[in-house]
């Protein structure tokens, strides 16, 4: 029956209202607020009580000495259609008013929350219903005076809520799915329900509520107070776009992306998909690289650029926080769908394990998701197949070229630093094949070194230090590797004019290699691995290369099981792997140091033989490498078959007689005619190095004070010691004499 059929029956004062209110009435009012919104519908849910109630007491007819509860608008006198049409009414009256609020751009937090989860009539008349019963003290007293269930509290019972938004019985049995398991208020948790329920339940009796955090968003109440939110970071984004160093192409992509998909959610063009799809419409991205390449920080500003929320939840904090997976995931992802968030999963790994818990609590909320969702992982990732379905972008995040480096550093530099003039970030960039978090430390060590009244001026050497120490902190927990500036130069070296020139030449044709991707490989062998250490400086000074120093027999001996962290990729490797993975200091010669001699008896063993030992796989890291690769050995037997994966055998020449003569009378002291004929025929059979001579007469020292209490050894204690560490008289020379 209309409104306008039930005015023609009623003559009361309240008919003569509903007579009034069928004529053309003013154009509504948009609400104020949400507040004023509420209000308004708790005086329409309040109707609906009084409905009900005029309904369950005999068609309407009340006892006059019945106290009647203390319903708006309606007397003891009153019919159920007058109540009906009351509400009726004020429904009417709600609806328009809520169309004057959207068309004047006013927003209301109930109708974004139903308009956002796609509720039809019905299932917006529950969470009304839901939301007084939870919030509004006058509708919860009234609803308990009205004797509608026999419990208390917050909710309602199911056959309750049908019995209120049903005319009778039929229409209450058409609406019963709308309690089921897979409806759109239960399978999204808009509603919850008490306790289980099994096959013995009967579904009327039991009470189901809204949840505290739904009616947090609908209250505009944005405070967390659920406990696991103390484990969820939020936090508005603090960085800008500008200030994330990336490929163009891939950052551009993202942010388009990211753009188009909130877009739609704001507009609703969405929501279609959802239906469409059978499943939830979240956007999820995975960005996946070594550690300090940007991930978190492109999540942050994303945050910023599109003024959203983002809650930020490392994988090993659900470990520490309490509920189960599905409960904290479920509550994580619900909040920021509420309040348009960025879930971002930090650290996730353990989110990918094949049938694992957490993913499978990952998989239902993905399911249901209607929020951006970013996943972060350091590590090479194996993917649950059904969670890969459901990524929609895979965002690669490697180490920095030089160029974009450069716009790392200028982009970290803060407002208020300024740098000296002899500040070169390009050489920086060149140099340091630093990751952007390594870049950051780099900055922020540089600035905390600075010197009280030093104000914010921030040098090269100040930089520079600070990059070392990073340098020197990554990866190496074996202690395997040395990192060396050199200390010499080829001019200081006591070389034989021909080998300067040629290893400066050497120098020259790496640096020419360095411009087309090419390596080189050389093997510096000499009696003295000290002297051919000496060299190895030299040339990586000459290169403007630092050294990264490793022990041979050191690298051997520890297996595939010993794994290091690669100081640029952040991921596990062996130690033959981490020797020859791209250096953090880019600018560096890789240096093997063989003390004992085994780079001889490999070099003499035929290719097939080499294949079953450890220079095989030493063959095959050099034929990959790039960069300047150096093995320093001892004195190498002549005509050796150089694998070709070694460009170049240097023997380090011994000095001149004349150098030799000058060290060892330097080191013994003034000589008679008969001991320097003697030390000339010695420097003729024995050719030494300066560190050799160093280590002869410090052991022949050793000899005469224990024999004679004399500090200064005989000519014989000396050929003694030489005897000892010397199987030859003479080396031949790879270049010629002076």
């Amino acid at each position: 029956m209309s409104i306008a059929t039930m005015q023609t029956l009623h003559t009361t004062d309240q008919s003569a209202q509903l007579l009034a209110f069928s004529r053309p009435c003013r154009q509504a009012e948009p609400f104020s607020d949400s507040y004023e919104h509420l209000k308004a519908l708790e005086l329409e849910a309040t109707m609906l009580l009084a409905r009900t109630y005029f309904k369950r007491n005999s068609g309407g007819k009340q006892d006059q000495d019945a106290a009647l509860p203390g319903f708006p608008l309606v007397n003891s006198s009153s019919t159920l259609l007058e109540v009906q049409a009351h509400h009726e009414r004020v429904a009417a009256e709600n609806r328009r008013r809520e169309e004057a609020s959207t068309a004047s751009g006013i927003c209301l937090s109930f109708i974004s929350f139903c308009d956002e989860w796609e509720l039809d009539r019905f299932e917006r008349q529950v969470v009304m219903l839901l939301l007084m019963q939870y919030t509004a003290p006058d509708f919860i007293a009234l609803y308990g005076n009205c004797d509608f269930e026999r419990g208390r509290g917050n909710g309602m019972e199911i056959g309750t809520l049908l019995s209120i938004l049903c005319d009778d019985f039929r229409e209450q049995l058409a609406h019963r799915h709308y309690f089921s398991v897979v409806s759109r208020l239960f399978s999204n948790d808009l509603i919850s329900i008490y306790g289980s329920i099994d096959d013995s339940t009967n579904i009327l009796d039991e009470k189901v509520f809204l949840p505290e955090r739904l009616v947090r968003f609908i209250l505009g109440d944005n405070n967390l107070y659920n406990s696991c939110f103390r484990y969820i970071k939020r936090e508005k984004g603090s960085v800008s776009l500008e200030q994330v160093i990336l490929p163009s192409e891939a950052k551009d992509e993202v942010v388009s992306c990211v753009a188009n998909y909130l877009a739609g959610r704001a507009d609703g063009s969405l929501d279609g998909l959802d239906g469409f799809y059978g499943y939830g419409t979240g956007l999820t991205l995975l960005f996946y690289g070594p550690s300090g390449t940007g991930k978190t920080m492109l999540a942050r500003a994303l945050a910023t650029h599109f003024s959203r929320t983002i809650f930020t939840l490392a994988a090993d904090d659900m470990r520490e926080m309490p509920g189960s997976y599905d409960e904290i995931l479920g509550t994580l992802f619900r909040e920021a769908a509420l309040q348009g968030a960025i879930v971002f999963l930090d650290e996730c790994d353990d989110l990918f394990e094949d049938s694992g818990r957490a993913s499978r609590a990952l998989l239902l909320e993905m399911e249901k998701a209607r929020c951006l969702i970013i996943m972060a992982t350091n590590k090479p990732i194996t993917l649950d197949p059904a969670i890969e379905r459901r990524i929609s972008l895979k965002v690669p995040f490697g180490i920095p070229n030089a160029a974009i480096r450069r716009g790392i550093w200028q982009a970290l530099i803060p407002d208020a630093v300024q740098l000296a003039p002899d500040v070169d970030l390009d050489d920086l960039a060149h140099r340091y094949q630093f990751s952007g978090g390594l870049i950051r430390n780099s900055i922020f060590l540089a600035i905390n070194m600075l010197k009280p009244g030093q104000g914010s001026l921030l040098t090269r050497e100040a930089l520079e230090q600070a990059a070392a120490k990073q340098v020197s902190t990554l990866g190496d927990e074996q202690q395997i590797c040395r990192h060396i500036t050199p200390q010499v130069t080829l001019d200081s070296l006591p070389l034989r004019p021909k080998q300067r020139a040629e290893i400066k030449n050497l120098a020259s044709v790496w640096k020419h290699l360095q411009g087309s991707g090419s390596g080189l490989a050389i093997i510096i062998s000499a009696t003295d691995v000290t002297a051919a250490g000496h060299l190895a400086q030299a040339l990586a000074g000459e290169c403007g290369l630092k050294l990264r120093s490793f022990e041979y027999e050191k690298i051997m001996s520890l297996s595939d099981r010993d794994h290091m962290i690669d100081p640029v990729t952040q991921r596990k490797t062996t130690p033959l792997d981490y020797a020859f993975s791209p250096a953090a200091a880019e600018a560096s010669m890789t240096l093997f140091v063989d003390r004992e001699g085994m780079m001889d008896l490999m070099l003499n063993q035929d290719r097939e033989q080499m294949a079953d030992q450890f220079m095989r796989e030493l063959l095959i890291r050099l034929r990959k490498q790039s960069g300047l690769f150096c093995m320093i050995t001892t004195e190498v037997s002549a005509h050796p078959q150089l694998p070709p994966e070694f460009n170049l055998l240097v023997r380090v020449e011994h000095p001149g007689e004349e150098t030799q003569l000058k060290h060892w009378e330097q080191l013994l002291g003034r000589l008679s005619p008969e001991e320097e004929h003697d030390l000339l025929l010695l420097a003729e059979q024995h050719p030494l190095h300066l560190t050799e001579i160093d280590f002869v007469v410090r052991q022949a020292g050793i000899l005469a004070a224990i024999r004679r209490m004399d500090s200064r050894p005989l000519l014989g204690e000396l050929r003694e010691v030489i005897s000892g560490i010397r199987k030859t008289s003479a080396v031949p020379l790879l270049f010629g004499g002076e």
